[in-house]
């Protein structure tokens, strides 16, 4: 087997097409996540108000909301490559009005809410023309590489390239090397081939579409009632998507409040947390099979419950330190509370490895074909409700009573989450557990 994924692997690298969308792909999610964690932190700096960063990202999940099912049929009924020349431009575009408008309130809402919505367009297109472009044999193999760098582009754009472009060269300097990078990916998608377009678009097509789309997810959630263990791999990965969008909205606002430094300075949060969910994988790398992915996922919700305790402990410390001692400052206190908040973060990060991963592998490797599309078009939608819900709430409670409260039921809403799953992971780990390798091979 790990022949025949490295001769994939070779093949892939020698197919020009499929580069071509690779790096485009790489380019783009960056970008688009670069554009999400600048204007949290422009927005953060403008209103100094958690109610405002949680209105901003919760603009970026409406647009998969509304028009998701759109989306996608109009993909299905287009010409895949113009899709993804056209939705790589739109958001190089779409990005022109903070140049020109400069540090807007109003202007940052209206480009995160372009850029999402364009970007549910290109999603679908880039999955779609794979297959066109790639072998049936090397299928496994690409998909698992657009999967890695789709998380990594996360990791490189919202945690890495945002904060510290704008750290150090400010706001203007990340606008421009955002549009050049979707430039860059529209003409990467110049050069794939044409995909053979399907039917024509049409009311009576959108209309039977959205009607198979509504029976299809019926059919999912009736078949996840029937496999609890399939239902709660779910409901852990959209926590942990859920847990990082409010984490980013509050982000701007922690730093502020506790550490009191500027909410550029929000990096000293966000990047200790990417490394962390790296050092996760490269742990479960070497130790998940023998740790089992039901105890991986309960160790990551005990560590993730703890980490949110410590994250909300900090502002009353925090306050105490700066009150009784520096006067409205941490002084020389800043640094321990730095390293405190960075390692907490790191292991917020290690955690979420430990639980999405296992969670992820659960559903790929169990789920049937024939289920596996509609179950993962509800884990989006469930993905999306478990973040738009907490964003609602979380601004004007961090703005009221500060961002421990917010980290304090976090916690809680995390360790019920482990108590309630508690009973289906230890039923999933006994089952591993009989699964030996010669058992695998027969099966």
């Amino acid at each position: 087997m790990a022949e025949i994924a490295r001769a994939a692997e070779r093949d892939l690298l020698r197919n020009r097409a499929f580069m071509a969308l690779w790096a485009a792909q790489i380019l783009s999610q960056t970008a688009a996540n670069a554009v999400t964690s600048a204007l949290i932190i422009l927005v953060a700096e403008l209103t100094r108000s958690n109610t405002s960063s949680s209105f901003l990202i919760l603009l970026a999940i409406i647009p998969a909301v509304l028009f998701g099912i759109a989306a996608g049929v109009i993909v299905d009924r287009s010409d895949r490559r113009l899709v993804l020349v056209i939705t790589n431009a739109a958001r190089a575009a779409a990005i022109v009005p903070l140049i020109l408008a400069g540090e807007s309130v109003t202007t940052a809402y209206l480009v995160n809410f372009l850029v999402a919505t364009v970007t549910i367009f290109f999603v679908p297109a880039e999955s779609a023309t794979i297959p066109a472009i790639v072998r049936k044999q090397d299928l496994l193999v690409a998909n698992s590489l657009f999967t890695f760098t789709f998380n990594g582009a996360f990791l490189l754009g919202f945690i890495i390239l945002a904060p510290i472009v704008v750290s150090l060269y400010g706001f203007y300097a990340l606008w421009f090397v955002i549009v050049a990078m979707f430039g860059l990916a529209s003409l990467l998608c110049a050069t794939v081939p044409r995909a053979p377009r399907a039917a024509h678009l049409g009311v009576d097509v959108a209309g039977t579409a959205v009607a198979e789309t509504r029976r299809a997810i019926a059919e999912a959630f009736h078949y996840l009632r029937a496999t609890p263990m399939l239902t709660w791999a779910m409901v852990y990965i959209a926590l942990t998507y859920s847990l990082v969008a409010v984490a980013g909205a509050l982000a701007p606002g922690f730093v502020r409040e506790v550490l009191r430094l500027g909410e550029r300075n929000v990096v000293v949060l966000v990047a200790p947390a990417g490394v962390g969910v790296v050092a996760g994988l490269g742990v479960l790398n070497a130790v998940g099979r023998r740790l089992g992915r039901a105890h991986a996922i309960g160790t990551g919700l005990v560590v993730t419950t703890v980490a949110l305790i410590v994250l909300a402990a900090a502002r009353p410390f925090a306050e105490v330190f700066a009150s009784s001692r520096f006067g409205g400052g941490l002084g020389g206190a800043l640094p321990f509370f730095i390293g405190i908040v960075g390692v907490t973060a790191f292991v917020f990060g290690v955690a979420y490895a430990f639980i999405t991963v296992p969670a992820m592998t659960l559903l790929q490797e169990e789920l049937r074909d024939d289920i596996r599309g509609r179950v993962f078009g509800v884990l989006n939608v469930l993905v999306s409700l478990f973040s738009f819900m907490p964003l609602i709430v979380v601004g004007p409670i961090a703005d009221v009573w500060g961002v421990a409260p917010v980290f304090t039921l976090g916690a809680v809403v995390v360790f019920g989450v482990w108590l309630a799953g508690r009973g289906t992971r230890l039923r999933s780990g006994r089952r591993s557990a009989n699964v030996t390798p010669e058992t695998e091979r027969l099966g």
